[in-house]
């Protein structure tokens, strides 16, 4: 194929991805206007997450709490679902204010720009005036502090984050990194309060019963990230990526099948790199639910992934990982879990960048993979503890919690995806490369 027309192609796949996309957040606000009502009695508990499509990791994760909370709850619970990125209003605190207690979480949500403002300095644009009129109990859950390398943390979010710490009755947050830069910027008497709760993607395992058991397959996962390009490469992002794309090739050639899978659409970017697709497949996972994604995770031997819950995902369902990052986080979560051996610095010696992947992978899954197998099965156990512990901490400070199902918001219920969402941006994709013909006659 001409390279030129091989580059068209991926313009074209990368713009009927998006499109996908675009249109599976369409159809979530279409529905904003219904309400779906709980079967179950009594007040619910009020969860404050990412649960819309657009971000895999978010996505699943949002539903692990949920089911987590079910599971050592030991009895569904009724949950009524908020986005985290919605204006916090009355109408907002009347619904929280209407439940038993509200939990936040889990995910990077101490982080300055994913969702800029000026009233809180972090995700949740949660004001201290809007805070004081929450009456409910707070749990803050497995939420991560997620500062790149250069972003240095406002006053503005220090005098928030102090806020919501003390009004939380629980603060659980999701490596020891994050408790550890957390508790920096607290005042004294509200650091003891912080502690150490699990992401708990990473009991996929414990919490999904009806996964299959994991076997052999052959197929690799390789995941990438473009956001904040600058500093996730240190400006050598072609270099970089060069070194992982070899990889890739050296890892195919031993046998093995590739999947590029995609949790954010701009993480297909990689494609124009990747010459040789032989053996190589594109997977575009960001309008999966939960069980989707970790059935596809559960086909993986091994997951090399940048993103963090392109790593804590198949951790919880039992791949071998590689860590290919520059983000502090991911060497958190390694360090958590004894792991610091799986981890690739992508800034650090770029020229040998091919054989560091090539020799992490030789050993973790070739040469030691029934040990790399019992280290996880070790982890897991760890964490799952931890977890249950926790639990009983939460437990005690949130009386009479209540069973039922889950209410969602009016604003957008959880998974309103589209059936025809593929066939319309396959059909948009078309019309933009028509237009482009007619255009280039």
């Amino acid at each position: 194929m001409p390279r030129n027309e091989k580059l068209w192609r991926d313009k074209l796949g990368l713009y009927a991805a998006k499109v996908e996309t675009q249109v599976a957040v369409k159809c979530l606000r279409m529905k904003k206007d219904l309400k779906y009502r709980s079967r179950g009695s009594g007040a619910p508990l009020c969860h404050v997450t990412c649960y819309a499509v657009g971000n895999a990791g978010d996505t699943a994760l949002s539903e692990c709490v949920r089911r987590t909370f079910n599971q050592e709850l030991g009895t569904p619970v009724n949950w009524r679902l908020e986005t985290v990125y919605q204006p916090v209003d009355e109408r907002l605190i009347e619904r929280i204010n209407a439940t038993q207690a509200l939990i936040i979480g889990g995910g990077g949500l101490f982080l300055p720009d994913t969702n800029n403002n000026s009233i809180s300095g972090w995700q949740w644009a949660c004001s201290k005036e809007s805070l004081n009129e929450i009456k409910v109990p707070i749990v803050l859950y497995s939420v991560g502090y997620n500062y790149f390398r250069g972003q240095e943390p406002s006053e503005l979010f220090i005098d928030n984050l102090n806020a919501i710490i003390e009004k939380s009755v629980f603060v659980g947050l999701r490596n020891h990194g994050s408790v550890e830069a957390v508790k920096v910027l607290l005042r004294e008497p509200l650091r003891e309060k912080v502690c150490y709760q699990p992401c708990t993607t990473t009991l996929i395992r414990r919490i999904m019963p009806e996964l299959p058991p994991k076997k052999e397959s052959g197929k690799i996962a390789f995941n990438f990230a473009f956001d904040r390009a600058e500093k996730r490469y240190g400006g050598r992002q072609e270099e970089i990526l060069r070194g992982i794309v070899k990889s890739m090739y050296l890892l195919r050639d031993k046998g093995y099948d590739i999947y590029v899978v995609a949790h954010c659409v701009n993480d297909l970017s990689v494609l124009s790199e990747i010459q040789d697709r032989r053996k190589i497949h594109a997977v575009n996972a960001t309008a999966w639910d939960l069980p989707r994604l970790a059935r596809f995770y559960n086909e993986m031997d091994v997951v090399l992934g940048m993103r963090g819950h392109a790593q804590m995902i198949p951790f919880g369902v039992n791949c071998h990982i590689i860590s290919l990052s520059s983000h502090v986080k991911m060497r958190w979560f390694l360090e958590d879990i004894g792991a610091e051996d799986w981890y690739v610095e992508l800034t650090k010696d770029v020229p040998s960048l091919v054989d560091q992947i090539v020799e992490k992978f030789t050993v973790i899954h070739e040469r030691r993979g029934a040990e790399t197998t019992q280290r996880i099965m070790e982890a897991q156990d760890k964490l799952l503890k931890i977890t249950e512990v926790n639990m009983q901490s939460i437990k005690a400070s949130v009386t009479h919690l209540p069973g039922g199902g889950v209410i969602y918001s009016e604003e957008i219920p959880l998974f309103a995806f589209f059936p025809g969402a593929r066939l319309i941006s396959w059909r948009a994709a078309a019309d933009f490369s028509e237009r482009r013909s007619r255009h280039a006659a």
